[in-house]
């Protein structure tokens, strides 16, 4: 008997590198200075940039091209990649034996993480998209 076989179209987004890197330097930024008024705000920066390039850049480089860019896929993009780092830092600390320690890097990490991580997403998102006017979708 023959299998048939169903092909799904999977919808491609083009990708756009100079819009990508812009959006990538500028989300962090922006997200900055609308919330310097709050302390938090300005501690952000420092201490996120450093997992928002890590994990960020590598699943923002895949999402352009499969998710389409608006703010609130990609805060959920963000999220969801914070909630990973968090996780990656909770096991490897917890595999040093220190329990106080890993308690202190997941409320660190995934705590202040969860409010910015969605807006450097989102904002990233929007800024993309802007950025990269003539988005086409490719079919594959």
């Amino acid at each position: 008997m023959t299998e048939i076989t169903e092909i799904h179209n999977q919808i491609r987004y083009s990708v756009h590198p100079t819009a990508f890197v812009a959006a990538l330097i500028c989300a962090p930024l922006a997200v900055t200075a609308l919330t310097f008024w709050t302390v938090l705000g300005l501690f952000a920066l420092p201490f996120g940039i450093l997992p928002y390039l890590v994990i960020g850049t590598p699943l923002l480089l895949w999402a352009v091209g499969h998710i389409k860019p608006r703010f609130g896929a990609y805060a959920l993009l963000g999220l969801a990649g914070n909630f990973i780092m968090a996780a990656v830092i909770g096991i490897v600390t917890l595999a040093n034996g220190n329990i106080d320690q890993a308690n202190e890097a997941i409320v660190f990490f995934a705590g202040f993480g969860m409010i910015f991580a969605p807006l450097y997403g989102g904002t990233f998102g929007s800024l993309y998209a802007s950025f990269h006017p003539n988005i086409r979708i490719l079919r594959t």
